[in-house]
C-alpha cells in the first residue's frame, strides 16, 4: 500500500508552487509526486497537510556546535544524539556536527563522539564532520580559544578523517601552510571554507585558485570591506561563484546587510547555517561553555568579555526572518537551506523533493513554523 504525505503545498528549487501529494517508496526515497489535493485510492495517508502545509526539503545545517545544552565539545554519543534530535524540531534532516578551536586530543574525542553517531543516525543525519578551527588568526578569534589555534596541519585531519568523515573545514586562509593545505584538501574531497581569517583580497584570491570554496559565516570575524582593501566581506560580493555561509538571526548580521546580501548575491551561491550552540532551544540565561560561560540575552549569546559565541537561532527562524525581510519567493529561499548545501558537499540524494531522492522533508505551517520532520519517510518530530 502507498505511504502518502497528502495534500501538501510543494516548495522546492525549480519547481511551480502546488498542492501535491507525496509517495514515499522503499528505501526511504519519494518513489511519486501525485498532483493535486487528492491521494490515490488505496493508499495510506500517514500525513495530511490540509492544502495548507507547506512541504520543503529537509533543512541542512553545515554549521552547528550544540544545542538543547549539548555540545559536540561534550565528546559524547549523548550529546550528539541530544543535537540531532534538537535539530529535528527545527525542520533539519541532515547536520554537521562542527567542532571548536581545540587542542589534537579533544578533536579526536569529538571525531569519536560523531562517529559513534554516524552507526545509528536515529534522529538527524549526520554524514560528515565540520572541523571550524584550530586553523584561525588569533587576531580573529571570536569566542574562540586562541592559545589552541596553530597552523594547518596535513596530518592531523588525515588522521581524524579515519575516524569520522570530514566534510568541511573552515580555517584562516592567509596562515603558513594554508595554501598546499588547500590542495591536499581538494584531493581529499574535502570542502573548505575561509573563516576568523584577517586575509587580504588578494591572499582570498591565492586561496581560490588552491581550491577554496566558501565563506564561513559571512562578514563575521573576516577582514572586513573597505574602500582601500575590499577583504574577504568584499571578495562575497566581487566573486560570483563562491558559496557564502550566512547566519540570518538578525545579530550576526543586522536587517539591513541581510537585505543587501539576499539582493546583490543569488540564492544560488547563498546558505543559511544557525552555528548554534548549547545554549539554543534554551532561551535567555547563563550557561557553561568550555573554560567560560555564555550569557544569552535578547536572542544573542555572548562570552562575559561580549563577543558573540555562535547563536541560538533555529533554522526555520533563519527562514522566517529572511523570508520577511526580503520577501523572495519561498522557492528561491529553499535554496539556501538545502538544496545549496547538498550541492556543495556532494551529496546528490537530497537537497530537493524530487522523484528518487531521500523522503527528508520539513512541513511547515503558513507562518513558516515546523510541524512535523519526516527522515527517510519516517515522522520523527512532530508538534
Amino acid at each position: 500500500m502507498p505511504r502518502i504525505i497528502a495534500d501538501v503545498v510543494l516548495t522546492t528549487p525549480g519547481s511551480l508552487i502546488r498542492p501535491v501529494c507525496l509517495e514515499v517508496g522503499e528505501g526511504g526515497l519519494i518513489s511519486q509526486i501525485h498532483e493535486g489535493h487528492t491521494p490515490p485510492a488505496g493508499s495510506e495517508v500517514i500525513f495530511d497537510g490540509g492544502g495548507e502545509i507547506r512541504a520543503l526539503p529537509g533543512f541542512i545545517d553545515i554549521h552547528t556546535h550544540g544545542a538543547n545544552g549539548f555540545d559536540l565539545s561534550y565528546a559524547t554519543l549523548e550529546a550528539v544524539e541530544t543535537i540531532a534530535e534538537a535539530k529535528l524540531a527545527e525542520g533539519v534532516t541532515t547536520f554537521l556536527p562542527t567542532t571548536w578551536t581545540a587542542s589534537p586530543s579533544d578533536l579526536v574525542d569529538m571525531a569519536t563522539a560523531a562517529a559513534e553517531y554516524r552507526k545509528n543516525q536515529r534522529f538527524s543525519r549526520t554524514p560528515f564532520l565540520h572541523v571550524e578551527g584550530p586553523y584561525l588568526n588569533p587576531e580573529q578569534a571570536g569566542a574562540q580559544n586562541p592559545g589552541e589555534m596553530r597552523i594547518p596541519d596535513l596530518a592531523e585531519i588525515e588522521a581524524l578523517h579515519k575516524i569520522c568523515p570530514i566534510g568541511l573545514i573552515s580555517l584562516a586562509v592567509e596562515l603558513d601552510g594554508a595554501l598546499p593545505f588547500l590542495r591536499a584538501m581538494a584531493k581529499m574531497g574535502i570542502v573548505t571554507s575561509a573563516a576568523h581569517s584577517a586575509a587580504t583580497y588578494a591572499e582570498y584570491q591565492d586561496a581560490r585558485e588552491a581550491g577554496l570554496n566558501h565563506l564561513t559565516h559571512y562578514c563575521n570575524q573576516m577582514s572586513r570591506l573597505h574602500h582601500r582593501e575590499v577583504g574577504l566581506v568584499g571578495a562575497g560580493m566581487l566573486d560570483d561563484e563562491i558559496m557564502i555561509e550566512v547566519i540570518c538571526d538578525t545579530v550576526h548580521l543586522c536587517t539591513d546587510m541581510l537585505r543587501l546580501v539576499f539582493k546583490h548575491r543569488s540564492c544560488d551561491r547563498l546558505m543559511m547555517i544557525t552555528d548554534s550552540i548549547a545554549a539554543s532551544h534554551l532561551g535567555d540565561g547563563e550557561y557553561p561553555l568550555h573554560d567560560t560561560k555564555i550569557i544569552v540575552k535578547d536572542g544573542a549569546a555572548r562570552i562575559p568579555e561580549g563577543n558573540l559565541a555562535g547563536s541560538i537561532v533555529t533554522f526555520d527562524e533563519n527562514l522566517r526572518n529572511v523570508s520577511r525581510i526580503t520577501k523572495l519567493p519561498l522557492s528561491e529561499l529553499t535554496k539556501t537551506c538545502s538544496a545549496n548545501q547538498a550541492k556543495s558537499l556532494r551529496l546528490k540524494d537530497r537537497g530537493q523533493i524530487k522523484q528518487g531522492l531521500l523522503a527528508d522533508i520539513a512541513l511547515l505551517d503558513p507562518d513558516l513554523h515546523v510541524v512535523a520532520t519526516y527522515v527517510g519517510g519516517e515522522q520523527r518530530y512532530h508538534v
